[in-house]
């Protein structure tokens, strides 16, 4: 969902160097249920037909593919430590409300810019790349990670058809029913509800058939095929697809965001100004004033409460490896960290997204970018049709594999949440005991593209979207965030190294064409 454009930010790191670690994953055999869906077998046409369960016949190849895998990723917490002053497990003690909010999980429209940052954003010249980053000793042959961060789409939203990936071209309801899962309009679309709340209706207690209690019509069970987005298929078929990638937690667009710095959500919703008509206040995170609230929230025991979105956690720019850089595209999450903002130059590495594709030609480009890409018809979020998003995606893409780096590169485009559409792969969920469900929720696409990358390979491991700054960690040694903080899943989150083969000879660029013509 796209996030409220409220204030100009920024953040800096503690270029500290940090020793590797490593947490061992175990594989189990997964439920009998989570494997693909065996729905009523029928056409492959735009029309809808209705079943009842009764009615169901043997799987047909042509409505579900793919095999789900064994969980992955089962270790236990580390041990948090003195330094987390602000622990959210503190939450459950302070009589806090066992309530998951019900919000539709969209706020404020952000209109057609692409920049994720106000216009009058203070501009800062592109921080210099330093000799230390050159020479610093890593694991890997990755010195460049980019993670390019979408809106609003599920795994079987997109990717329906995939060879080798699990899917189902039928979805299950409530009231015992099947339908035939219709292709997405060319043009724009609804924009279904996808809060928490939400999302626990559509889990149904894992049976997966509650997507249309809360949204009505045919929305949230449309598929886009490869015709309509071409070019992130092409990327699956030529580097890595994953299909079993989850979000971290279940909601809209805030907790997902948060994961790629932090390793775990930090709040369930989106942070809120509470002045009247929601204008007014000033500042983001830990610089907002007293009237900017968001849904702060215990993993383990499910208790919510209001807070400031401030937090004193560890985060990944605080143990780069010395000298390694980083930048933020269009976000701000990193400002709910407190050691960030005490940084005297942390404005500097904030930017606009709609600088991103500039930086590039430019040939600037940090060790570490995050770019949250959820303003505009770019980002991809409903209403809008996924095209100017895709053209983005590739124009940004296209750049960064025009520069020397691309030998020592890893791109990972993925999206934010769910965006109350269908999938059928019943997630890892934590069920509390006062019966809410915050981790997991329901997948989201993910590809990995690099010089390294295997080639049209499906990576079958459960994976979350904590594995995205685990997988910064490993790439570069540095020790995971969760032996800090026992909320921080990037120590227990499966790896997604096995997207990576480092002794094939690198792979060539492959600048692929935008569409001419957008709906």
């Amino acid at each position: 969902m796209r996030l409220r454009r409220l204030f100009a930010f920024s953040f800096a790191v503690a270029a500290a160097t940090a020793a590797g670690s490593s947490i061992g994953c175990s594989s189990s055999s997964p439920p009998a249920d989570e494997t693909s869906d065996a729905l009523d077998p029928g056409g492959d046409g735009d029309d809808v037909t209705v079943a009842t369960a009764d009615e169901e016949a043997p799987i047909d190849p042509a409505e579900v593919g793919g095999e789900d895998d064994p969980l992955a990723c089962t270790a236990g917490e580390p041990p948090e430590v003195a330094m987390n002053a602000v622990s959210m497990g503190a939450f459950a003690a302070n009589g806090d409300v066992d309530v998951a909010p019900d919000d539709d999980g969209d706020e404020a429209d952000d209109g057609d810019d692409v920049d994720g940052l106000p216009d009058d954003a203070e501009e800062h010249a592109f921080p210099e790349a330093t000799a230390e980053a050159v020479t610093a000793a890593i694991p890997s042959k990755i010195r460049y990670v980019m993670v390019l961060i979408k809106e609003n789409h599920t795994f079987d939203n997109y990717f329906t058809g995939f060879p080798g990936a699990t899917w189902s071209k039928k979805a299950k309801l409530s009231a015992s029913k099947v339908i035939r899962r219709p292709i997405a309009p060319n043009g724009d679309t609804g924009a279904p509800c996808h809060s928490n709340g939400c999302g626990q209706h559509a889990y149904a207690n894992g049976a997966m058939d509650g997507f249309d209690q809360r949204n009505e019509g045919l929305t949230p069970f449309t598929r886009y095929t490869e015709a309509q987005i071409p070019n992130y298929w092409q990327y699956a078929r030529n580097f890595v697809l994953a299909d079993h990638m989850f979000s971290t937690t279940l909601g809209p667009s805030s907790p997902g965001h948060e994961v790629f710095w932090f390793g775990r959500s930090t709040t369930l919703d989106n942070p809120k100004c509470n002045l009247p008509g929601g204008k007014g206040c000033t500042g983001t995170g830990c610089t907002a004033d007293k009237h900017v609230t968001a849904t702060g929230f215990n993993p383990l025991t499910c208790s919510t409460k209001k807070v400031r979105p401030c937090f004193n956690l560890p985060s990944l720019p605080d143990h780069l490896p010395r000298g390694f850089t980083w930048t933020d595209y269009g976000g701000p999450m990193a400002t709910q960290i407190k050691s960030v903002v005490a940084q005297p130059d942390f404005k500097t590495h904030f930017r606009k997204a709609g600088k991103l594709v500039d930086d590039l030609n430019a040939g600037h480009i940090a060790n570490l970018t995050i770019a949250h890409l959820s303003a505009g018809e770019v980002s991809e979020h409903p209403p809008a049709a996924p095209c100017k998003g895709e053209n983005f995606t590739v124009d940004i893409v296209n750049a960064a594999m025009k520069l020397p780096q691309w030998k020592e590169m890893a791109i990972v485009v993925t999206w934010d949440d769910w965006g109350g559409f269908y999938d059928h792969v019943k997630p890892p969920v934590h069920k509390c005991k006062n019966g809410q469900i915050f981790e997991n929720g329901f997948r989201l696409p993910l590809l990995v593209i690099s010089p390294y990358a295997k080639k049209g390979h499906v990576l079958k491991n459960h994976t979350e979207q904590a594995s995205v700054p685990r997988l910064v960690e490993e790439l570069w040694g540095m020790a995971f965030m969760s032996t800090r903080n026992r909320h921080a899943r990037d120590g227990v989150a499966g790896s997604l190294m096995g997207a990576f083969d480092f002794n094939q000879a690198p792979r060539p660029p492959l600048v692929l064409t935008p569409r001419a013509h957008c709906p």
